[in-house]
């Protein structure tokens, strides 16, 4: 039976190369099992002891790189985003608690709690989403290691080396690291590179102007602004100089939340102006270079004035290096900004979906191939559910195989098989049900958590269909 799983594995790593073809071969089945079996580790994933160590000695292998299983998927997102005018390049990091496995060896550290460290691993991800929504793959990993950026446990002592060090040697270069591995892709659309808060840093506003690249940020430093040299006295701060320009109009945007809603609407004033921030007073030549320039770029804050009852006003100020010269173009980035949350339900699906903190791997090297496994699968099911979403009326064929949507027809069905595909609706909807999903009038739409459930029985019935076959065959 042709199966949808094995056409998308053998398109998307079509050039997979570990130089050696048993390995390419071995790649390509325990992908097929991971995405079978969704939330599954190792040993659930696969049938057969043979199955499962083959699948310990494939993560084990040193030819196995995670770079060799990270670029075919990189190569076939590049074809995807060239396929579009603009694309928003998300960035984001996540962190895995590994603390409850005593005998993993090779963690980083990613907190501290009141009696011990946290032990677990650090993922910093790009990822790529066109300006409708839709998510088109991982452009870069990188996973930090924090140790060698704090390796004294003094408080003090990190915060003074904080201070003293070069972006290069701080932990938050990641951010810019991510900016300079983008630009050097052959990437045909234009893109924007998009961060929360944490992303609010100098260099990479720097950097995005030395290599023409757009960004928008969410600030988190109301920093003094439009100096014309850097040492000179402050005259204006960031958030009070954008709030007091005019209000140019009003936007409603849809908000992600957590509990029973899950989305509310925020009515957002906009204010907007151009400006440029300086290198901060700790930045020096003798320490980060004589690259100390201003850098020209928009201000927009979208502050909600009026909350509803028991909710906090969001306040949202952007910056760009993307001409805002009307309400238009200050909305447009709004909306951009609106979607970055999508990268928090990719982290989702991956640590809560996939549970990958849940991996019995005891070496944090394999754990991380893994992991970047994992996250291309990750991508898929979002993918697959936002194509679902956007693509309602559309033949179902294009997701899923002939065999496939006739098993799904039947089983929620019981009757004599159409000729004519259902639509992707209808087999989205189809799925949602597997996953728990019940369909009443009153529900929304089904959500990704019953998608990625609905997926794994999915899987299930297509195997039983295949054994059932075999026997009929066979008897």
């Amino acid at each position: 039976m042709e199966c949808s799983v094995k056409n998308w594995i053998n398109k998307e790593f079509v050039n997979i190369s570990f130089g050696d073809l048993r390995l390419e071969i071995r790649f390509k089945k325990v992908m097929e099992g991971f995405t079978k079996r969704i939330g599954k580790n190792i040993s659930s994933a696969f049938d057969s002891w043979k199955q499962i160590k083959a699948g310990y000695r494939f993560l084990s292998n040193p030819k196995v790189q995670i770079c060799k299983i990270l670029s075919p998927h990189r190569n076939s997102t590049i074809e995807r985003i060239n396929e579009h005018k603009k694309v928003l390049l998300i960035q984001d990091t996540t962190y895995f608690d590994f603390n409850n496995r005593k005998k993993t060896k090779n963690l980083d550290l990613v907190g501290r709690g009141k009696k011990q460290e946290i032990k677990g691993l650090i993922l910093h991800n790009t990822f790529a989403l066109t300006t409708q929504g839709l998510p088109l793959g991982l452009v870069d990993q990188q996973f930090t290691n924090r140790k060698s950026f704090h390796s004294d446990n003094s408080k003090a002592s990190r915060k003074l080396a904080y201070w003293k060090n070069p972006i290069e040697k701080k932990e938050s270069f990641r951010w810019v690291q991510a900016i300079k591995k983008c630009h050097n892709l052959n990437l045909n659309a234009e893109t924007i590179h998009m961060a929360d808060r944490e992303g609010d840093i100098y260099e990479l506003y720097r950097d995005c102007a030395d290599f023409n690249e757009k960004f928008l940020i969410r600030a988190k430093i109301n920093r003094s602004i439009n100096k014309e040299k850097r040492r000179e006295p402050p005259q204006d701060k960031l958030f009070e100089h954008i709030e007091k320009q005019p209000t140019q109009g009003e936007y409603k945007v849809k908000i992600q939340i957590n509990g029973v809603k899950k989305y509310r609407i925020a009515k957002l004033s906009i204010h907007f102006t151009k400006l440029s921030i300086s290198a901060p007073p700790t930045r020096t030549v003798n320490k980060d270079g004589d690259n100390l320039k201003n850098v020209e770029m928009y201000g927009i804050m979208a502050i909600e004035k009026n909350p509803p009852k028991n909710y906090e006003g969001i306040k949202w100020v952007l910056l760009t290096n993307i001409v805002v010269e009307n309400l238009a173009d200050a909305i447009e980035k709004v909306i951009w900004y609106s979607y970055r949350w999508n990268i928090e339900v990719f982290h989702k699906i991956l640590k809560s979906g996939y549970n990958v903190e849940k991996a019995q791997i005891q070496n944090g090297e394999n754990l991380k191939k893994f992991i970047v496994m994992k996250s291309i699968i990750a991508w898929r099911i979002f993918w697959l559910t936002r194509t679902f979403d956007q693509n309602k009326e559309l033949n179902c064929e294009m997701v899923i195989t002939k065999e496939e949507w006739k098993i799904l027809y039947y089983k929620f069905n019981k009757s004599t098989i159409p000729k004519v595909p259902p639509t992707v609706k209808e087999v989205y909807y189809w799925i949602a049900r597997l996953g728990g999903f019940i369909n009443r009038n009153t529900d929304p739409k089904p959500g990704i958590i019953s998608i990625w459930r609905g997926w794994n029985r999915f899987m299930d019935l297509i195997e039983d269909y295949d054994a059932l076959k075999f026997m009929q065959t066979t008897m």
